[in-house]
């Protein structure tokens, strides 16, 4: 998965940090972001769910 990940993509659930803001979205299972809805900004970092470095399950 991209990093940062582009807003539309298909994401697992998880915490993904705005690049530009900061804020955090929490996501449930497999839902596209959206743009941050408190900036408009179309890109994430990952923090947890994905491809985070400290998924506890990278394989699911």
């Amino acid at each position: 998965m991209a990093d940062p990940v582009p807003a539309g993509s298909d994401v697992s659930s998880g915490t993904y940090k705005c690049t530009n803001c900061g804020y955090d979205l929490k996501v449930g299972s497999t839902e596209h972001l959206p743009p941050c809805p408190s900036c408009g900004n179309g890109e994430y970092k990952t923090i947890t769910g994905g491809d985070a470095a400290d998924d506890p399950y990278p394989d699911s």
